[in-house]
């Protein structure tokens, strides 16, 4: 009896012990209960490159492939939210009244695209035309200004540049490859098996940089956070062995050569001419590229400082990274979230820089959430981005909203362009081309300032140049353009063109002696007129202007120069500097709290210095 006792007694233990030994292995394998901060910091980041608990959700690569190879119906509006210190608010409203909506078709499976684009300055004023790719001739049509498309046929575009006098056109494609992006995006994504040997490859590099290191834990709300502490200089090794490795890597490095073949292949053309006489030259490859890194970071200095790592899990899924430095001049902070609620995916990404000196902020921002993945039938995009600057103490703002729909359509159908739809300007010479494009030009800027009148904007030149100044700076102000168009007497030049090619409108198109005028001529005129309108609009900012205005002329500057030959480039002296090569504003120079004196000097009749003076 007593043995059958002791026995049962040895069975429940060992039973007991095989209860609370799986409890253990799942509580350790299973949770975090018994893992380290440094263990959890590690397993989340690892999480970057998974499938499932990842960035790169694997709903939203099945999405993105099935819009890269099959056919959609899309429709979406794009908006703006301005808010600049100093400006009337009469023209803000106006400014953030504008919007483009859009709406079309889009079968990838034969690279067609069609969609009809509006412009929308109010209620009851819009400026709509529309965009269609097809039988690889890309057209735009408008009723303002003909019934017809104007196209280009993505075919032999070196002989149809040539007609314009350009010799030189061994760095200019037959053809442009519209669709080359998607196929390349689709091929650089990363299958399961090269992401897990990703992770293998790089995580160990990471961790053994960070070792020995002291890693905190935080909760917040639900969320709970790792964090660890390393030095600039650390920063440096760790990315000279990352760098290293890289090189070498035989998943990732054929994927970026195939990213970057098209651009690699231009550079090589390029230095290849430059070097001519340089028989050892060597291609420029990825790999070079990575080496000169390489070679640049060990030479470098670093200053002092001291950065932090934060890796965030909701639920045991990774949902953010924040990488936080500081140094004598500044404080800057990025963070990448990903959240999924319900199918619902939002991801986003915040920069914030803090000037030490002033506590000037530059605050840069995007947000893009997803809806409809799991079907996969009708997708809802929105997105979010933009830039809110404060300096001393006035804040700029400027916010954008893109909202888009995509419904799948397997049997959706895009028409080829219809017998006299389209003018393909490949079919015409130098001088018919000429005329044809500057006639447009004349005709949208009457429209435009008609328009402008409407709205009472025509004082400003058309919303859009506010509302979208990183995209929009070069288009000019168009109720210049009318006025400089009116000056020269072009109406007449409307109406033996217009008659002749179905264009529409009152004013009409060009007379005889203008349709004889020869490519010299024309481009000689092309020439004037676009010195004109450049005289038109930054003579606007002459006189007493405060620092928001400086840096939008300074940003016109910087892109009618790009598009100028050196002769013809104006250059920026007195407080604020710029040379005629800047592609970017210096906007640490400008003061958005003063006052400035802005002078015109001028070279044959057009701008070629602007003296900023400080008041």
């Amino acid at each position: 009896m007593k043995t059958k006792v002791i026995g049962r007694a040895i069975t429940i233990i060992i039973v007991l012990i095989l209860i609370l030994g799986g409890a253990f292995a799942y509580a350790y394998f299973g949770t975090d209960i018994f893992k380290t901060n440094e263990q959890l910091f590690f397993k989340y980041l690892g999480q970057v490159v998974d499938t499932q608990d990842g960035f790169i959700d694997s709903k939203l690569t099945e999405y993105s492939n099935k819009k890269l190879t099959g056919k959609y119906e899309d429709s979406g509006k794009f908006s703006a939210n301005i808010d600049v210190s100093g400006m009337d608010s009469d023209m803000l409203q106006t400014i953030n009244d504008f919007n483009i909506e859009y709406s079309g078709k889009v079968d990838n499976t034969t690279r067609k695209n069609e969609q009809d684009i509006t412009l929308n300055y109010s209620d009851d004023v819009n400026f709509p035309f529309k965009y269609k790719y097809a039988d690889e001739t890309l057209g735009l049509q408008t009723d303002y200004v003909s019934s017809k498309y104007i196209g280009i046929e993505n075919r032999n575009l070196k002989e149809f540049v040539e007609k314009f006098g350009v010799e030189d056109t061994d760095q200019i494609p037959d053809s442009i490859d519209f669709f080359s992006e998607l196929i390349n995006q689709k091929n650089t994504q990363l299958s399961d098996e090269e992401r897990e040997q990703i992770k293998n490859t790089y995580a160990p590099i990471i961790q053994e940089k960070l070792s020995g290191k002291e890693f905190t834990k935080a909760e917040d709300n639900g969320v709970t956070s790792y964090s660890v502490e390393i030095t600039n200089e650390e920063i440096k090794d760790l990315l000279v062995e990352i760098l290293e490795t890289l090189k070498d890597d035989q998943i990732l490095m054929p994927k970026m050569e195939d990213s970057f073949k098209e651009i690699l292949d231009s550079m090589n053309e390029i230095y290849k001419e430059a070097n001519s006489r340089n028989k050892n030259y060597e291609d420029v490859t990825i790999k070079s590229i990575i080496e000169e890194m390489v070679d640049d970071l060990k030479d470098s200095d670093v200053e002092e400082g001291t950065n932090t790592i934060t890796v965030s899990q909701t639920n045991k899924k990774l949902s953010a990274i924040t990488f936080e430095a500081s140094n004598e001049s500044a404080e800057v902070e990025i963070k990448i979230t990903k959240t999924n609620d319900s199918g619902n995916l939002t991801y986003g990404m915040e920069m914030n820089v803090t000037d030490s000196d002033n506590e000037d902020t530059t605050k840069f921002f995007l947000t893009a959430s997803y809806q409809g993945l799991e079907q996969l039938e009708t997708v809802n995009e929105n997105y979010q981005f933009g830039l809110n600057v404060t300096m001393d103490g006035e804040e700029q703002k400027m916010e954008y909203n893109l909202n888009c729909t995509d419904t799948f359509n397997d049997g959706l159908t895009i028409e080829d362009y219809k017998e006299n739809e389209i003018q393909v300007l490949n079919d015409y010479d130098a001088e018919e081309i000429a005329t044809l494009m500057m006639n447009v030009v004349q005709r949208i800027g009457k429209v435009n300032a008609e328009q402008m009148e409407q709205i009472d904007f025509e004082e400003y030149g058309n919303p859009i140049i506010y509302a979208f100044p990183f995209t929009s700076i070069g288009l000019m102000t168009y109720n210049q353009n009318a006025k400089i168009i009116n000056e020269n007497s072009m109406d007449e030049q409307y109406k033996t063109y217009n008659e002749n090619n179905n264009l529409t409108g009152d004013e009409s198109n060009a007379s005889d002696e203008n349709s004889n005028m020869s490519a010299e001529d024309m481009m000689s005129e092309l020439e004037k007129s676009s010195n004109d309108l450049t005289n038109a609009t930054i003579s606007q900012y002459e006189g007493e202007i405060k620092g928001t205005q400086v840096r939008d002329l300074l940003m016109y500057v910087s892109t009618s120069n790009a598009s100028k030959d050196d002769d013809q480039k104006i250059q920026v002296s007195g407080d604020i500097t710029m040379s005629k090569d800047d592609t970017s504003v210096p906007t640490t120079q400008i003061k958005s709290g003063s006052t400035y004196n802005v002078e015109l000097k001028y070279n044959n009749g057009v701008i070629s210095e602007i003296i900023i003076t400080e008041r």
